[in-house]
């Protein structure tokens, strides 16, 4: 112990020595630690940090899918079944994730939140920050206990922190609500990926979550006793000593009990357990994905920074031959030298990492500040430095100094003794280390090329993404969300709803037109429908998904869409035959569609497709018309290929969850106040929400690959900066160890102009090795980039051919200053260098 302080003694008074070379140093291993540690911070608060409850290890998802969608949910009798059956769970809870309108102080807003099971929070070992949770008679019957706990973030946000806020009433779908509790601070529900601002007990079901698609007030707004609607997530707390597999074998057994039971609605049902690891396993592996991809492209970041240390180590050493060739002398052993420069390394890596702290820092904080727009995400990851992000960048210093310090001191521990006691240079050792700095830059070019070849990738699909016609006229659109199933409106008032707002938007001044669609194309949503066409074999089985767009693959489901009159139009897509929908398209009338031109691809090849009918429920119908045949748009992603999807009039399909679409004359944004207050007019408890242009909601479906692209694009010119500066280093060191030489070849006759191409020959030598095995290492991993290019090929021409010169003219700027320093050698004082 004594002498490894001894080593760090030593190692300190070295460093100070040489500040411009320790600052070099620490600042090109903060860079590459930083960015690592940025990204690790991300990645813990998406993957890693527990949840904020009591002993998360032992929860575990309970899915209630099918063989082909095992993570799919549950309805509330098959979780009454699942709970009382089981003997594996201590607690078992339900909960479904909901939009209610809020209102409170004569604001109005839709809001997220979770219907629970009465045990919920007790389950989770969660406790109110003020007031309490649910108690057990409060789950009990249907609509008889309206109370509810509201999040952390919404008692701050929304009421200022008032301790009062206990038995305030909150009015939730046109119902009064008393808040009963606070939930703790950094509770957001039992996973990452939500971010819930109120909690309501599932037996209010029918006030504040009624059934989606087609709902109106005077249905059965219930979802608690039909076995079909599945709608809920259950978690179950293993008990002591129980096992994931043993509760898996136990839960399948109920299964198969309620198949059998109950075959009408759980035919196929299989129960699936999996670990809460904050994320369903979909989204758990689509973050893996995404994850893996950013610490790739960091790691790179961070090789480059240590094979140019490595460089400033090696130049290092060679000044310091005749230091270690002494000590050698005296006895001191191989080991004891490297054990020294290591400690050396070490301590440059530990300041690179604190240096690299305050980067993550500023980067985190610029994370922050980049937030997403409205509707990408409906969750905020906590970024922050906490102890296993801190213990991540202790660690990964510690390795770095071990890869960029063990090469060095192996190398500069085993000088030639005699000419380095002479201070004499070794042609031997010369070599040696000319030829690991060699290789070490060429490694560096190498992966630099790698990482500015993937950015060029993202930015040429970022570019070819924009590019891309969505196949309407997005310019001059104002988009809403009219969320009146959350009011229970009726059918009866539903449509004199519809009839106003249209009135009233069509009115305003700088109005052109105005209509409604249940899905609006690339904002995420969608919805499928199971599809039978008069004539053709059809599935054995009727349905209907929301949320998700139809597999290209799967003839027997087909996109849909619910519209209003005039919505062609107002969303400028040309109908190529047949005709519009009209008043007199109504419930009494021959029920009509209109399909996209991807759909008469598929069904009909080439056939007239007017007159033909089709049926969404199997060959019991109602059968419907096609009268129509509709330009395709991109319904999900700019990059998808068209995909069949039938349209239908809103008057002879009754929604109560539509998009208000409004073509304006000018910037569509400018009536967007006016839009709102018309609407609100008509109703103070609806909250108009996604109040924005057709334009911004392109944007914001762009907004993965743009950030993508930013982040590749920063990641990439910081590796080509690291690399440049490796470079220059090399051929500076190396003009100076041949500084006697390059005197006898000008003093022999040597041209200033031959002194220059010598010196660049060399440097460029090194970067077309790099650049070729960068290519080859590149060809082979963009591959796995495949699935987040927009109409770009992993291996593109263009950028393959085009990002190796922009990397070797930044490669030549490098090695031109210390080419043409070497060039003005005087010869006379080159003569005496030595």
């Amino acid at each position: 112990m004594e002498t490894f302080w001894q080593d760090v003694r030593y190692g300190f008074r070295v460093l100070r020595a040489s500040p411009g070379f320790a600052a070099v140093a620490v600042l090109s291993l903060a860079l590459g630690i930083g960015a690592n540690t940025s990204i690790f911070s991300v990645v813990n608060a998406a993957l890693l940090r527990p949840l904020p409850v009591t002993q998360p290890d032992r929860l575990v998802f309970v899915f209630n899918g099918s063989r082909t969608d095992p993570y799919s949910t549950s309805s509330y009798p098959d979780y009454v079944d699942y709970r009382d059956k089981n003997e594996v769970f201590s607690d078992f809870l339900t909960y479904s994730s909901i939009t209610m309108s809020a209102r409170a102080d004569d604001q109005t807003d839709l809001i997220s939140g979770s219907l629970v099971s009465g045990n919920f929070f007790d389950a989770l070992g969660v406790r109110a920050a003020l007031g309490r949770t649910f108690l057990p008679e409060e789950d009990v019957t249907p609509n008889t206990h309206p109370v509810a706990v509201i999040s952390h973030g919404m008692w701050e946000r929304r009421f200022g922190g008032d301790p009062k806020i206990i038995g305030e009433q909150l009015t939730l779908n046109g119902h009064a609500f008393t808040i009963v509790g606070v939930a703790p601070r950094g509770f957001n529900g039992p996973e990452v990926l939500e971010n819930n601002d109120i909690y309501v007990p599932t037996m209010m079901q029918a006030l504040v979550r009624p059934p989606r698609g087609g709902f109106s007030g005077d249905m059965n707004p219930d979802l608690l006793g039909r076995r079909g609607a599945r709608w809920m997530r259950m978690i179950g707390r293993l008990k002591p000593g129980v096992a994931i597999e043993q509760a898996q074998a136990a839960m399948t057994t109920i299964a198969d009990g309620l198949a059998q039971a109950y075959p009408e609605d759980n035919r196929d049902v299989i129960a699936t357990l999996f670990p809460v690891n904050k994320v369903d396993p979909q989204a758990y592996t689509q973050l893996l994905s995404v994850a893996a991809l950013l610490l790739a492209v960091v790691a790179i970041v961070l090789l480059i920074a240590c094979a140019n240390v490595a460089n400033l180590l090696l130049a290092r050493a060679s000044a310091r031959r005749k230091e270690i060739a002494i000590r050698l002398a005296m006895g001191a052993s191989r080991s004891r030298l490297v054990r020294q420069l290591l400690t050396e390394s070490l301590l440059l890596s530990l300041a690179g990492g604190v240096v690299g702290l305050l980067f993550a820092l500023w980067t985190i904080d610029l994370l922050k500040s980049a937030t997403p727009p409205d509707g990408i995400f409906s969750f905020t990851l906590d970024y922050k430095l906490d102890g296993r992000v801190l213990a991540f960048t202790f660690l990964l210093s510690l390795a770095t100094g071990v890869i960029f310090g063990l090469a060095p001191a192996l190398q500069a521990s085993r000088p030639d003794l005699v000419p380095a006691l002479k201070d004499e240079a070794s042609a031997a050792a010369q070599g040696r280390r000319l030829s690991l700095r060699s290789a070490l830059v060429v490694a560096q070019v190498a992966l630099s090329l790698v990482l500015l070849i993937g950015a060029g990738l993202f930015l040429r699909s970022l570019n070819n993404a924009q590019s891309i016609d969505p196949g309407f006229n997005a310019g001059k659109i104002l988009d809403a969300q009219l969320n009146i199933n959350l009011l229970r409106y009726t059918r009866t008032q539903g449509r004199e709803f519809y009839r106003q707002v249209i009135e009233r938007i069509e009115a305003l001044p700088g109005v052109e037109s105005a209509s409604l669609a249940r899905v609006v194309p690339m904002s995420g949503s969608g919805r499928t429908s199971s599809l039978l066409i008069q004539g053709q074999q059809g599935p054995d089985r009727v349905s209907r998904r929301e949320g998700t767009v139809s597999d290209v693959d799967n003839q027997y489901s087909v996109n849909t869409n619910v519209i209003g009159l005039k919505y062609f139009s107002t969303m400028g897509i040309p109908l190529l035959q047949g005709r519009d929908f009209t008043p007199q398209d109504t419930e009494g009338a021959q029920l009509a569609a209109i399909v996209n031109e991807a759909f008469t691809r598929r069904y009909f090849d080439g056939e007239e497709a007017l007159g033909k009918r089709l049926s969404f429920r199997g060959a019991q119908g109602p059968w419907v018309e096609i009268v129509g045949v509709a330009r395709d748009i991109k319904y999900r992603t700019l990059g998808e290929v068209p995909r069949p999807t039938v349209y239908v009039p809103l008057s002879q399909n009754h929604e109560t969850g539509m998009a208000l679409h409004v073509r304006t004359i000018g910037d569509p944004v400018s009536v967007a106040g006016a839009v709102r207050h018309e609407v609100q007019a008509l109703d103070q408890n609806l909250p108009v929400t996604n109040l924005q242009s057709m334009s911004a909601v392109l944007g914001s479906s762009l907004f993965a690959a743009r950030m993508g692209a930013v982040l590749l694009a920063i990641f990439g010119l910081l590796a080509l900066l690291l690399a440049a500066v490796g470079l220059y280093g090399v051929m500076s060191y190396t003009v100076a160890r041949r500084t006697r030489e390059i005197g006898i070849r000008m003093a022999l006759g040597a041209q200033t102009g031959n002194v220059l191409r010598l010196v660049l020959k060399e440097g460029m030598v090194l970067v077309a090795g790099g650049v070729a095995a960068g290519l080859i290492v590149a060809a082979a991993v963009t591959r796995l980039l495949a699935s987040f290019l927009y109409g770009v090929s992993p291996l593109d021409t263009a950028t393959f051919a085009a990002i190796p010169l922009v990397l070797a003219l930044a490669a030549l700027l490098a090695t031109y200053l210390p080419a043409r320093r070497a060039a003005k050698v005087d010869p006379m004082i080159a003569l005496r260098y030595e």
